[in-house]
């Protein structure tokens, strides 16, 4: 407790605005793992869920996500330039469109919950023209938004997105690359300066235990610091359209 406390001390004291700054959390990785997918759902606020579609637990966690009010996206496995293994469902070099467009929905079939996607991985395929466009056309087809995860500064997804009109935005922080307890705290200052620079700014963590330790301590001090946590969706691009879209489809 007293090193958290310590770490604490780093967040930066900032005035207040008389429009509160938002962020986003998109939680990555979910579906495999049962006991961290819970750790995020007791998360007592408006964290985003990104579940591997096809992980064996997704769609159980998809589920319990919507129960506990908690938004839930699709985590869209995506090939990578170092070629690392990627999970069943994913996007590949060399798919037709059609093969892009059966997998994209074959993802929101079996997570029908997902209002929204985002890129695992995909360092090749987000700089891929010919894959992103059919996902963003079967995304904007069933009303969907898309992030992109920026896992590559080549990327063309999030200007893609914007060209076709689909409701979407970018990645501003990854904040646990690094486990580390400092580390973490110090990319979840950079989200909230982010957000009081721009008005709203999107992170992105992983269910490591380091990082839900973290989050349990600092997200119920976000009133005290102005800062409003918002679910993913009502930071896009087009948040009137899509907004009145999604909130059907929740309900």
């Amino acid at each position: 407790m007293r090193r958290f406390l310590a770490l604490l001390a780093l967040l930066p004291v900032l005035a207040l605005a008389q429009d509160k700054p938002r962020i986003a959390l998109i939680m990555d990785d979910l579906g495999y793992n049962s006991a961290r997918g819970q750790a995020v759902l007791e998360l007592p606020a408006a964290i985003t869920c990104a579940v591997i579609p096809q992980a064996p637990q997704s769609p159980h966690l998809a589920r319990e996500a919507i129960a506990a009010g908690k938004e839930v996206m699709l985590h869209l496995p995506m090939a990578t330039k170092n070629n690392a293994p990627l999970d069943k469902g994913g996007l590949r070099n060399g798919m037709s469109p059609e093969q892009v467009r059966a997998t994209v929905r074959a993802a929101l079939e079996r997570i029908p919950q997902a209002v929204g996607a985002n890129n695992h991985m995909g360092s090749v395929i987000t700089t891929r023209a010919e894959i992103m466009r059919p996902v963003m056309r079967e995304l904007a087809n069933q009303q969907r938004y898309f992030i992109d995860s920026l896992t590559t500064p080549e990327s063309i997804a999030a200007d893609l997105a914007r060209r076709m009109q689909l409701p979407s935005a970018s990645r501003d922080v990854f904040l646990d690359n690094s486990k580390d307890l400092l580390r973490i705290n110090e990319q979840f200052n950079k989200l909230v300066a982010k957000a009081r620079r721009q008005g709203n700014a999107i992170g992105i963590a992983h269910p490591y235990p380091e990082t839900i330790t973290y989050l349990k301590k600092v997200l119920p001090l976000l009133p005290e610091m102005g800062v409003e946590l918002v679910p993913v969706s009502r930071l896009l691009t087009r948040p009137v359209e899509a907004g009145k879209k999604l909130a059907e489809r929740q309900q």
